[in-house]
C-alpha cells in the first residue's frame, strides 16, 4: 500500500478546517507516514508565523491547528 500525506489549517475555535495541502510526501507505510507527519505538520505550523497576513492574535482568537491524515491510495497487488 502507498500513503499520501494530507495536511490541514484548522481552526478549534470553529471546529472547521478550511484548507488542505497534499504535503507531496508518498509513504510505502501508514508508520512512516504517521511519523513523519507529526514533524511536517510541526514544521509546518511554526512557519506560519512568517506569512504576513497571519499574526499571533489571530492564531490566538482562531486556535489554529495543523492537523494532518495518512490517505491510502491505490490497492494491494
Amino acid at each position: 500500500m502507498k500513503y499520501i500525506l494530507i495536511l490541514y489549517m484548522c481552526s478549534m475555535a470553529t471546529g472547521q478546517c478550511p484548507s488542505n495541502t497534499i504535503a507531496g510526501y508518498q509513504f510505502n507505510s501508514h508508520y512512516n507516514c504517521v511519523d513523519a507527519g507529526y514533524a511536517i505538520a510541526q514544521s509546518t505550523f511554526r512557519n506560519l508565523k512568517e506569512l504576513p497576513e497571519w499574526d499571533i492574535p489571530d492564531f490566538e482568537r482562531n486556535k489554529i491547528v495543523i492537523k494532518f491524515e495518512c490517505k491510502q491510495v491505490g490497492t494491494k497487488t
